[in-house]
């Protein structure tokens, strides 16, 4: 299910408020299963009228991607498919998806995708393409920007999920972390890319790894191919998550996948260290705890480059790469108010190796986890539950964001001394006031957004140099409904 689907706003704010108490705070996505599930037990407690409505408009959201919806079936002797449309439009007045850091491409533009799925028994597939215009004024966007329609494949995937496994092939955002911010190991920042996903265990334990092919890189002395590898131990014991993680960016001329990382069951540092495996490796721990009056508590460390070796040369003695986040969500206010919030920080040299380009920790020149190094950001608001079927979120944020970019490349060992491990350069202040949320009009028809005031100084880290600006983006959305076989 797609991250962005208005969905996940009406599963956060049921999540904020004690309920969907059986799916993880820290790995995305959800299938439509587990929050259908979580919606009728939502709706079988005693609530108010507007938290009743969005365990009712979750259920309809997720009518889009329910196969057996209109009575079909999907048992192996008979296989189910399914398909709709969607029609958007996008107004936004910058083309940067970070609004943080919004710069001034301001449009207006349309888009339109359709789905097309098929479920026998434990295995279903999907295809979803999309036209979509605002595509041309994104910087993220790695595609030819200068065409009347711009489009891609946002889903497409062959996947079997039984009791104790699952095996998925093609491509769909992920996200491991807290939820309601970018995962520092693996987030849903880049445009989906295909990969190789398996899990294997229950929802109390289980063992998840992803490995795909990234773009090359071009060097003088030839084309380095790039692959990423990631694997996470995570384990539930009643309202507590754990996990612990590893990322690999393995690179080289010639090089293809490597048998040794695509064992979900090794230790990368080990193979790393002892099997001389070239590559670039992170390591991460996330931790998640849910209460049943305080509300749900989450954080996430991810360590890079740290020396751990006795060494006396300078070449050892580089600069420590790291990031770690935390949040706070549905914490009580009154009624069925809730108040929320985050801390986020990454180092100036995250995300990037000093084996040059090609460690680069990105897919098509956007993080494979935060989109963004060497900054940090507070957000704290409060959770509205005023309106029925709308999800209302009131926030003020503030970010100091260096010259730190993992797009850079790694300094040399005579720069180690003299390079600061946070806030690089002249550093840019950004403090925002906003109101984010979504809302379901009619059933398939819905609105979201997120309309804020930045005030930036130290713009376009320029000393002195301040502005204010609003900064926002809606898209309205109609889903045809009864397009089911």
């Amino acid at each position: 299910m797609q991250m962005d689907d208005i969905a996940y706003r009406f599963a956060d704010a049921l999540m904020a408020r004690g309920e969907l108490r059986g799916v993880s705070l820290l790995e995305r996505p959800y299938t439509a299963h587990q929050l259908s599930a979580g919606a009728d037990t939502a709706l079988a407690h005693t609530h108010s009228a507007v938290i009743r409505s969005y365990a009712i408009a979750l259920r309809t959201a997720l009518e889009r991607y329910t196969v057996n919806s209109a009575g079909a079936t999907t048992s192996a002797e008979k296989p189910a498919f399914l398909a709709n449309a969607d029609v958007f439009s996008t107004a936004q007045t910058s083309g940067q998806r970070e609004l943080m850091l919004a710069d001034t491409n301001h449009s207006v533009t349309g888009g339109a995708g359709f789905r097309l799925a098929m479920v026998a028994g434990p295995v279903a597939a999907m295809i979803h393409p999309i036209i979509d215009n605002r595509l041309n004024h994104d910087p993220d966007f790695a595609g030819k920007q200068d065409r009347a329609i711009a489009g891609r494949t946002e889903d497409a995937y062959v996947s079997g999920q039984w009791k104790y496994g699952t095996v998925f092939a093609g491509r769909m955002a992920r996200n491991w972390g807290p939820s309601s911010l970018q995962g520092l190991q693996l987030g849903s920042a880049p445009y989906t890319y295909d990969q190789l996903y398996t899990q294997i265990g229950t929802d109390r334990i289980h063992m998840s790894a992803l490995a795909t092919r990234l773009d090359d890189d071009f060097q003088p002395d030839g084309v380095y191919a790039r692959y990423f590898y990631t694997h996470r131990l995570s384990v539930r014991w009643r309202d507590l998550e754990v996990g612990t993680s590893e990322g690999y960016l393995a690179y080289g001329i010639g090089r293809s996948y490597d048998p040794s990382l695509l064992n979900p069951l090794n230790i990368y540092a080990l193979s790393w260290r002892n099997e001389h495996v070239s590559g670039n490796l992170t390591i991460g721990g996330t931790v998640a705890l849910r209460t049943s009056r305080f509300g749900n508590y989450s954080a996430e460390l991810l360590l890079g480059n740290r020396q751990i070796d006795s060494c006396p040369t300078l070449a050892c003695q580089e600069p420590a790469s790291y990031g770690y986040s935390a949040t706070a969500e549905g914490i009580p206010f009154f009624g069925d108010q809730r108040f929320f919030a985050s801390y986020s920080r990454l180092s100036a040299l995250a995300y990037r190796g000093k084996e040059g380009p090609a460690a680069q920790y990105a897919s098509l020149g956007v993080g494979l986890g935060q989109p963004f190094s060497d900054y940090d950001e507070i957000k704290a608001g409060v959770d509205l539950a005023l309106v029925p079927y709308t999800t209302v979120r009131l926030y003020g944020a503030f970010r100091r964001q260096g010259q730190g970019d993992f797009h850079l490349p790694f300094p040399t060992p005579e720069q180690y001394p003299t390079t600061p491990g946070f806030l690089d350069g002249v550093v840019e202040h950004v403090a925002r006031a906003g109101v984010e949320g979504g809302g379901m009009i009619a059933p398939g028809v819905e609105l979201t957004g997120d309309v804020g005031v930045n005030h930036i100084t130290n713009s376009n880290h320029l000393v002195g140099v301040a502005r204010n600006e609003i900064a926002a983006r809606a898209r309205f959305q109609w889903t045809p409904r009864g397009l089911v076989f």
